[in-house]
């Protein structure tokens, strides 16, 4: 077996407390998974030009300047 359409042809003919066994296993099998690899944040989907309606030096200078 080596397609993912075998693989559930084969479960498909398993008893039902086979079938539980091997969700069991494979719940574990991914959870162990999920913890090794954390997922990866692509931060390049985020890219791109940003617009700002005023300089952000000056932005900042007339909000502390709102502080004092």
């Amino acid at each position: 077996m080596s397609t993912l359409t075998e693989i559930e042809a084969a479960a498909e003919k398993l008893p039902v407390l086979q079938k539980e066994a091997l969700i069991e296993f494979l719940t574990a099998r991914v959870q162990r998974e999920r913890i090794a690899r954390p997922p990866q944040n692509d931060l390049a989907e985020f890219s791109g030009v940003l617009r700002l309606a005023e300089d952000p030096l000056a932005w900042q200078q007339r909000v502390r300047g709102e502080w004092e």
